[in-house]
């Protein structure tokens, strides 16, 4: 099942060169009925009625976004995603989409959200950068000054990254669509408030505690979660931007069975300096195609197969060097295959389900190889190119 709170591991802060760990997204899916809260808009989309646990009901105003597993999923005017148990479904009542919340508006709910007294703020579109403060109340002249350089820093780094990423997507002929949404970013200052915030979102599901968490991407609420101190390499943040890239232009469906070896290879692909994106998919990434190399336990079989591997930190390293891989090998080598198997992962539809064997046969029948083939391929093939760029 591919379906995100994409968490990344803050275990590779603590490194040697031999042992560092990716960045690595585990996935979660939740079937909590959400606090049913909405932002005001003007546009009338499908009322849903809803039951809640105490017999009432409460409506929502919402675009229908797709059903299964024995859940509804419901696309808020801010961009955000609700799942809904389907027998918590009284009524739904027919209407055009939701209007989208502007920029504004949706810096408005986040404000209300945390308290405007609380967080310094950055629009620079299509992100709403927000900087969540620990303590309410005047800042210090120096700090404020510095935290205003953060939030236009985060938006400054992200509008390169899709610049980027727009441009890497065009080479491929992948097609895309506008953003619909305000893209919005929350930093926190304060690692416990982010812990906080992070095990209220994720319950602590999926194998990483809060506290090994240095950002995500969470695709029910839409926004990215950083950590003050990742907005000095923008590391990890980068790594997660992609997925949002991925889910607001239409490449790929949230909570759509994807295999998670090409969300994460396509993200892991996007490498940068702090100030910039330096390379993308085409490039050789050092870091990653040594844990490709050097791969002893986890195969191409079975990340094409399953998601398991990347969801715990004994595989992750390895699961996540194969997904750059294998995504690197086809975007190098296979172009018009490649392009395929992004046409067959985006018409994947929200809550459906697939079984390994159909992960595989599907891969294989549009590459037209093996995926133990392409993996010996790129053992002899990823070194060549190593060696080629040296000299």
């Amino acid at each position: 099942m591919q379906s995100e709170k994409c968490k990344v591991s803050r275990a590779d802060t603590v490194r040697s060169d031999a042992h560092r760990l990716p960045h690595f997204a585990l996935c979660i899916f939740q079937f909590a009925l959400c606090t049913l809260l909405l932002a005001p808009t003007a546009a009338r989309a499908d009322d849903f009625t809803i039951r809640l646990d105490n017999g009432e009901t409460t409506t929502l105003t919402a675009r229908f976004a797709g059903e299964g597993r024995k859940a509804t999923a419901l696309e808020m005017p801010d961009g955000g995603w609700k799942l809904i148990p389907s027998e918590r479904i009284h009524q739904r009542k027919a209407g055009p989409d939701p209007k989208p919340l502007t920029h504004e508006e949706l810096l408005a709910q986040i404000n209300d959200e945390f308290s405007a007294t609380r967080t310094i703020t950055n629009i620079d579109k299509p992100f709403v950068i927000v900087l969540v403060r620990a303590r309410p109340g005047a800042l210090d002249p120096t700090v404020e000054k510095r935290y205003q350089l953060v939030v236009k820093k985060a938006g400054t780094f992200f509008k390169g990254m899709q610049t980027s990423f727009l441009e890497f997507v065009k080479q491929a002929r992948i097609e895309t669509q506008a953003v619909k949404y305000p893209l919005a970013a929350l930093i926190f200052e304060s690692d416990r408030h982010f812990d906080a915030y992070t095990a209220r979102v994720t319950e602590d599901q999926g194998g990483l505690s809060s506290p090994n968490i240095a950002a995500f991407y969470d695709l029910q609420t839409n926004r990215l979660v950083i950590r003050l101190s990742e907005c000095t390499t923008f590391d990890t943040p980068l790594h997660e931007a992609v997925h949002q890239q991925v889910y607001n232009r239409g490449i790929l469906q949230r909570f759509a069975p994807v295999p998670s070896w090409f969300n994460e290879g396509m993200a892991t692909g996007f490498e940068g300096d702090g100030e910039r994106v330096r390379s993308g998919p085409k490039s050789i990434s050092d870091r990653y195609g040594r844990m490709a190399l050097r791969a002893r336990v986890v195969t191409w079989q079975e990340i094409v197969a399953r998601d398991e591997p990347f969801q715990g930190d004994v595989l992750a390293a390895e699961a996540y060097g194969h997904a750059w891989g294998l995504h690197w090998l086809l975007v190098t080598k296979y172009r018009a295959e490649y392009n395929n198997l992004v046409k067959h992962y985006a018409a994947k539809k929200p809550l459906e389900m697939d079984r390994p064997d159909e992960r595989v046969a599907e891969f294989e029948k549009i590459v037209g190889k093996t995926v133990n083939e392409l993996q010996r391929e790129f053992q002899m093939e990823l070194p060549r190119a190593m060696a080629r760029r040296k000299n």
